[in-house]
């Protein structure tokens, strides 16, 4: 039967596999192409964690006065029974939208998410004072209109004249709070209601939003960690200023369970933790803005509100942003991050002072736990720059990240187990409460085993049950598939497959589909508006099974029949090709006494075509002879199967076809002859167009076509 799709979302490639299950590869023939502040402190689990540990919460600020608002106040709609001389300014504000936290899906084929949290500035220029007592967020997703609402208790926000109160929907450390998750669709406008004890009607204002658009390298280097290690992470820090921020930590699968710490360690003392030690890295080009290199190291890792005191006391207290630990805030173009909690000793002195200049990658520090934590980590967030000597002065922005892949740590349960990682393509860490990720620090798929810019990838007699796998290590390289061949050798099947860069493509391939099945997923993409570009048979433990690729490119979808008898396929030729269509692949397998032919017809301009699907090898020759070096005819197609043990070969030739200037085929190679005759051809330029495999006795052979 069909197998399951998946639908992965890095840049926009829509991709499907197969439930196969992965074994050894060794057996495969490679082929290759040439703002830190003082706070109370409240408790923290980090994702994944047994141990408890404490950070920086930030909370409510209290009124304050103002005389001149520093950002133009939001025009309001203020009914008469609402508040006067009250005007607010909101944030994290982009010209004119409000901007909100995009994270991909917990896997590839998950929902897009985001949060959305809004900081309002109210100021009260009136001569009495006012008291926020609620405030109610409505956004539309399609035609149902959403609505949160946000109760304060009695003077919590109460704000006297010349005043100004600040509001947000924030939320505790790990907590939903009142931030707001989305779902793609993403709404495109909000509107905030104000209300005021002992005024009847709200002040209210309508504001589109949209994702934030500025992304940063990941701070950490895949060199640094091994195999099976990740950093770990999620999108539900505490609130206030530092709703988008981070705390990440490492963990590494050892022992058949994925653990922060090394193995037959506690949580006593820090060098028992993964993450401590860590590389940092800068995450953009930058200039210090300030930094801190002296505080000891935190020792006391119960989190004890005693020991969390006394090194407040000994170590911190006294240190400008010493919350922060050791740290860099370093301005990124009209940003500022904060690097918060590195190790005593451990930061680069090349950029220990002021003004200095970083370039994206260096080495900044090593992770560690310093400042308010109890636990080792590294903290980091941005906030807009305002000056220099303010390092945290500035606005709260979601920290959005354009390297990496993650996945959801309940969805890896151990190494190899999901291949559905999401690229963070502009996008922050996913996060929702007790859900937390694996991230992994490299540009480049996890499955990813080949390089990311060649011309193509081609592998060929792969194991069925090794097909899956190997498909995973190409396609997560930024590869999809244009070829799939299957046949079988001593009634053991295998693949041949050609991959070429995706791009921008959008794609779909399937195999191991019985004929209701791939008619099945026919429908379903034809629906989707993809095309079918490829369709192979082949038989699979004496069963015939389908393999087909599809691409939603906008080009014209051609005529495609599969299952049919030989003679049905000989019948209606004329009928097809008189009303314009031309063949492009006719693919054959031989069982129960008869020929089935699955086939695929497109309009173009071909120049005229031979096409003959039922040749024996010597009957192929005397066809190349004839088409191709008589009549200057170019084989575009070639496929293989065996009937009554003997190969046969279905092939088509055109007289015009722009990418065969130059082609050759080989025929009727061994394993080590296909090898060879492809590294030559790439070498030279070309590229594979078909390869046809088959058995001769219980040897496997090869027909190849290369172009350029």
């Amino acid at each position: 039967m069909a197998k399951k799709i998946i639908r992965p979302v890095a840049s926009g490639i829509t991709k499907v596999e197969s439930n196969q299950t992965p074994i050894s590869r060794q057996k495969v023939m490679a082929v290759r192409p040439v703002d830190t502040v003082k706070a109370k402190v409240t408790k923290l689990i980090l994702p994944g964690r047994i141990k408890e540990i404490r950070h920086m919460d930030f909370t409510v600020k209290k009124p304050f006065k103002f005389t001149v608002i520093e950002s133009t106040p939001e025009k309001v709609v203020r009914l008469m029974n609402a508040p006067k001389d009250i005007e607010i300014t909101l944030q994290p504000l982009e010209g004119e939208h409000l901007v909100f936290h995009p994270t991909p899906g917990f896997t590839s084929d998950g929902p897009v998410r985001a949060q959305l949290s809004v900081q309002a500035l109210i100021y009260n220029k009136s001569s009495k004072s006012v008291d926020l007592d609620k405030v109610i967020l409505e956004y539309k997703i399609g035609s149902t209109t959403q609505k949160k609402e946000v109760y304060l208790p009695s003077d919590q926000m109460l704000i006297d004249p010349w005043y100004a109160g600040i509001w947000q929907n924030s939320r505790e450390y790990h907590k939903p709070g009142d931030v707001i998750f989305l779902e793609e669709p993403f709404p495109s406008k909000v509107t905030i209601r104000f209300f005021f004890k002992n005024y009847p009607d709200p002040i209210s204002f309508t504001k589109t939003i949209k994702p934030y658009g500025l992304a940063f390298a990941l701070p950490f280097d895949k060199k640094d960690f091994k195999e099976n290690e990740y950093v770990t992470g999620y999108s539900m820090h505490g609130g206030g200023d530092q709703v988008f921020a981070y705390d990440v930590g490492v963990q590494a699968y050892e022992d058949n369970v994925w653990s922060d710490l090394h193995p037959g360690k506690d949580w006593s003392k820090n060098e028992h933790y993964r993450i401590w030690g860590k590389p940092v890295y800068a995450m953009a080009d930058g200039v210090v803005l300030h930094f801190q290199k002296d505080i000891p190291n935190n020792t006391k890792l119960d989190g004890s509100d005693e020991n969390m005191e006394k090194q407040k006391t000994d170590y911190w207290g006294a240190f400008d942003y010493g919350g922060s630990g050791n740290h860099f805030y370093i301005r990124h173009g009209n940003v500022v991050a904060l690097y918060a909690h590195l190790q005593k000793g451990s930061l680069n002195s090349k950029f220990t002072e002021i003004g200095k200049i970083v370039k994206k990658g260096d080495l900044l520090g090593k992770a560690g736990n310093s400042g308010n934590s109890t636990g080792p980590h590294l903290h980091i967030h941005i906030k807009t720059y305002k000056s220099d000597d303010k390092p945290e002065g500035g606005w709260f922005r979601p920290l959005l990240f354009n390297t990496g892949y993650v996945i959801g740590q309940s969805h890896y349960p151990k190494p190899g187990s999901n291949v559905k990682w999401s690229k963070l393509d502009i996008k922050g860490i996913p996060g929702l409460k007790d859900t937390a990720c694996f991230i992994s620090p490299d540009e480049v798929h996890p499955y990813c085993e080949y390089p990311t810019n060649w011309g193509e990838v081609c592998r060929f007699k792969i194991p069925e049950s090794q097909y899956q796998k190997e498909f995973d290590k190409i396609w997560t390289c930024g590869y999809y598939p244009v070829w799939v061949d299957g046949f079988d050798v001593g009634g053991e099947t295998y693949f041949n497959v050609i991959f070429r860069p995706s791009k921008n493509i959008q794609w779909v391939a399937r195999h191991n589909m019985d004929g209701k099945g791939y008619q099945s997923e026919f429908d379903t993409w034809d629906k989707e508006g993809f095309r079918l570009i490829h369709i192979n048979s082949y038989l699979l433990k004496g069963k015939v099974r389908y393999a087909a690729i599809w691409i939603k490119d906008g080009g014209a979808k051609g005529l495609a029949y599969h299952g049919v008898s030989l003679a049905y396929h000989e019948e209606n030729f004329e009928k097809n090709w008189k009303a314009g269509w031309v063949p492009s692949q006719i693919s054959c397998v031989y069982t129960s006494k008869t020929t089935y032919v699955s086939a695929l017809w497109e309009k173009k301009n071909s120049g005229g075509f031979y096409s003959v699907p039922n040749m024996t090898l010597q009957q192929f020759k005397d066809a190349f002879k004839q088409y191709t070096e008589k009549e200057k005819f170019k084989l575009v197609y070639l496929d293989a199967y065996i009937r009554n043990g003997k190969p046969l070969l279905s092939g088509i030739w055109y007289k015009n076809a722009p990418s065969f200037n130059s082609w050759f085929e080989k025929f009727f190679q061994s394993d080590a002859e296909f090898q060879s005759n492809y590294t030559a051809s790439l070498n030279q330029g070309y590229l594979t167009r078909c390869i046809a495999g088959y058995h001769d006795g219980q040897v496997s052979r090869y027909e190849g076509v290369w172009s350029k």
